[in-house]
């Protein structure tokens, strides 16, 4: 009985299991992928009608760990004994094109090793969701970013043609980011480079691209070399007046430090700052984030985020 319950179960799921082809948006990015990208309307047709749509991912998207975790919580995920690890061995192991990207976009290797090991695992866990259907789903369910991820929607499939591969054969997350690095379809266009020099971008595969694409990203994004990126401080007088966890980029250093925050690694007091408050094993944390910080978050605006790419790094080479 228990099993004829589960198999009717599954047999019920499979026939709510919507395709795309009666969606309005979907129809849509078909018109634009015939019309502007000379793809075959059969052809793009059958792609919509053999996905899926995955309700459950506006859900996953509304609630992502950087929102709904503590900073003593959210860290360990990402800044533990087997990421440090497997970091080194990251390092070790692609060192001469890690350094080539260092020297060509000023981005340290252990800050593009702590990205590439937030978003992948260092390549081990790129992703179990199938793309098309990930972002076709938030394309066409999704309201508030709808529009957002129907281009990504579009460009996904357009770089797949391009690339020679099948669109619906992708797995990534369940946003829609693919590959070492976890890109969005538009961020491959915009940002990934062939940096192995092998005739051919492969973010998915090959880690020598991913390195110099995400090095890309951040340079592109405002990666000043040679610069700070966040710095303890030393907290007095009106301190708490500040606005903190924002990436408004309306304070300067030296109207932090009027209002009693004093950074331990100082820059130009006319430097952009983004204050921090993080709730930390032993309590608050109070940190001061400049521009590589910043550039950090283009990746992923989350102030969590960001700080766990700097720990991580900064683990990445401790003695």
């Amino acid at each position: 009985m228990r099993l004829f319950c589960i198999l009717a179960s599954l047999t019920l799921n499979s026939a709510l299991a919507e395709n795309f082809l009666a969606y309005e948006r979907a129809q849509k990015v078909v018109d634009e992928l015939v019309d502007e990208h000379q793809i075959d309307r059969a052809l793009a047709e059958s792609w919509m009608a053999a996905g899926t749509v995955q309700e459950s991912n506006a859900q996953k998207l509304s609630a992502p760990a950087e929102k709904t975790r503590t900073y003593a919580q959210y860290r360990p995920m990402f800044v533990s004994t087997e990421t440090v690890r497997n970091g080194r061995r990251f390092l070790e192991h692609n060192a001469v094109l890690l350094k080539k990207a260092e020297d060509k976009y000023g981005v340290p290797a252990e800050i593009i090793t702590a990205i590439i090991g937030i978003e992948s695992r260092y390549g081990a866990s790129k992703g179990r969701h199938n793309t098309f259907d990930s972002l076709g789903s938030l394309a066409v369910i999704e309201s508030r970013r709808s529009n957002y991820f129907q281009r990504e929607w579009k460009r996904f499939i357009v770089n797949s043609v391009e690339q020679g591969m099948d669109p619906r054969a992708m797995k990534g997350s369940y946003a829609g980011a693919t590959g070492y690095p976890q890109f969005m379809p538009t961020s491959y266009q915009a940002y990934a480079v062939d940096h192995d020099e092998d005739g051919d971008i492969n973010i998915w595969d090959d880690p020598y691209d991913a390195i110099g694409s995400v090095a890309n990203y951040l340079r592109k994004n405002g990666w000043r070399p040679g610069e700070y990126i966040v710095s303890n401080v030393e907290l007095s007088g009106d301190f708490e007046k500040v606005k903190m966890n924002s990436f408004d980029r309306d304070r300067t250093l030296a109207s932090v430090q009027a209002l009693g925050w004093q950074p331990e690694l100082l820059q130009d007091p006319s430097s952009l700052v983004f204050p921090i408050r993080l709730d930390g094993e032993d309590g608050k944390e109070y940190w001061l984030g400049y521009k590589n910080f910043w550039a950090i978050s283009r990746y992923n605006r989350s102030i969590p985020y960001s700080m766990a790419v700097f720990h991580l790094a900064e683990a990445l080479v401790e003695p």
